[in-house]
């Protein structure tokens, strides 16, 4: 599947225009960066996908939920990183005078990032349970602590492999990963060792550890603090709004999970992290875009104006929405057969919940495409306005749905407040004249207007 922009049409010889063909060969198309980036993000969220699975089997559900609290907080916390780090470097390592240097001062700000962060992980926690009225269990927020720090370290290393065009060592990076966990834990298990909640965490901290520093004890040399002065800066400039859209995302979902296990208990937050990690076989697809999409969309945007960004988001969201809608009918209808099946009986009671996801997913598939218009404009305002608007709706929504429908009105929150985000955000898309195209980026001429059709 292509996401790419149609390359333009170019002159060829004595027998005039002809279009530019693309290699077709298999061996021309696994050298695409569009499908290492399919397949490092297939083994990243495979493993996740997998190792959730894992957990969910070897522990009893109210150990999962413990597992599942962990991650959901840890994943909050990478969400900050990235906005700050990761999202940035991917727009401006192409632009820097000096790759080098810019990556090192990257890395010099994502450790320290990540070290605060972790510490933010293990004090959420810590309040957590102290808030429920437990005592807090310091090995799991420690390990806890340890997993947002590697996790956002392996984050930062992945994409500065794939800014300078190696892509290849980083799935190659993340599969070594994705190997070693379960090795670790057959391991432990021949040996007798009790696996539980904290095991698990510590396993993943520790495989994650192993397999980034390789990647970033190389660059980890002194940038001057010019250079990390300088890379703050224009990181910030691309983040002050990234990082509001993280906050109120917060409130949407990763809220909600906690909330649902503060009121609920471990075990209905075992079962919704359950119902979640099987519609992240979908979020796979969407999330596996992310290197391609919006990167497409600006080249359509910078070469040919509005229609053309329109013309190719258009044609992302039928190629994509077709094998994403059909997934999703294949999960949700036979709901309690598939939590069956992969995690248990147990289990079975939050195919509800299963089915509510999937209508969330749909509704982000569907605010991911309207949300590129904006990306491709340089307004990422606007799509934290979209996200402000809905984040009252959920907030609103969620104590009286966990209230009278417990687990399944916790993921029916989550589900509209992902659709009063998507009808915000094309309010938004309605109201919003069309920014008159520069010289640079006026639409080139529709093919029946004297351009030879590519």
């Amino acid at each position: 599947m292509d996401l790419r922009p149609q390359p333009p049409c170019h002159g060829g010889g004595r027998r005039g225009a002809r279009p530019v063909r693309q290699p077709s060969s298999l061996l021309a198309r696994l050298r695409g960066p569009a499908l290492l980036s399919l397949l490092d993000q297939g083994a990243v969220s495979g493993f996740g996908f997998l190792s959730g699975i894992a957990a969910a089997r070897l522990v009893d559900m109210e150990a999962f939920g413990r597992f599942a609290l962990v991650l959901i907080v840890a994943s909050v916390a990478q969400a900050v990183h990235n906005a700050l780090v990761t999202a940035p470097l991917m727009t401006l390592a192409g632009s820097a005078r000096s790759p080098a240097r810019y990556a090192s001062a990257v890395v010099a700000g994502a450790v320290v990032l990540a070290a605060i962060l972790a510490l933010g992980v293990a004090g959420a926690l810590s309040l957590y349970f102290a808030a429920r009225g437990e005592a807090v269990p310091l090995d799991l927020v420690t390990a806890a602590g340890a997993l947002t720090l590697a996790q956002n370290l392996q984050l930062t290393a992945r994409r500065l492999l794939f800014v300078s065009d190696s892509g290849g060592a980083a799935l190659v990076m993340d599969l070594s990963r994705a190997a070693a966990f379960p090795v670790a834990v057959a391991i432990l298990w021949a040996l007798g060792i009790p696996l539980d909640a904290v095991r698990l965490v510590d396993l993943l901290a520790l495989t994650a550890l192993a397999a980034t520093l390789p990647v970033l004890v190389p660059r980890a040399v002194e940038p001057g603090r010019r250079t990390v002065a300088a890379a703050a800066l224009r990181h910030w400039q691309m983040a002050r709004w990234l990082l509001p859209v993280v906050l109120v995302t917060f409130g949407q979902e990763q809220l909600v999970w906690i909330l649902a296990g503060a009121s609920l208990g471990d075990e209905a937050l075992g079962g919704l992290r359950a119902a979640q990690y099987l519609v992240g076989i979908v979020l796979l697809m969407l999330t596996a875009t992310e290197n391609v999409v919006p990167t497409g969309a600006g080249r359509a945007y910078d070469t040919g104006g509005e229609a053309a960004l329109r013309a190719y988001l258009v044609g992302v969201t039928r190629r994509l929405g077709l094998p994403v809608g059909l997934l999703l009918v294949v999960m949700a209808v036979p709901a309690d057969l598939w939590l069956r099946l992969v995690f248990g009986a147990p289990y079975v009671p939050y195919a509800p919940c299963l089915r509510w996801l999937a209508l969330g997913v749909v509704f982000i598939f569907l605010r991911d495409m309207v949300g590129q218009i904006f990306r491709a404009r340089r307004r990422t305002d606007v799509i934290f306005r979209a996200f402000a608007v809905s984040l009252p709706v959920s907030l609103a929504l969620i104590q009286p749905l966990l209230a009278r429908y417990g687990a399944t009105g916790a993921a029916a929150a989550v589900a509209i407040g992902h659709g009063a985000s998507l009808l915000a955000l094309l309010a938004a898309l309605a109201r919003t004249k069309t920014p008159p195209a520069t010289p640079a980026q006026s639409p080139s001429p529709r093919p029946e207007e004297g351009s030879p059709r590519c």
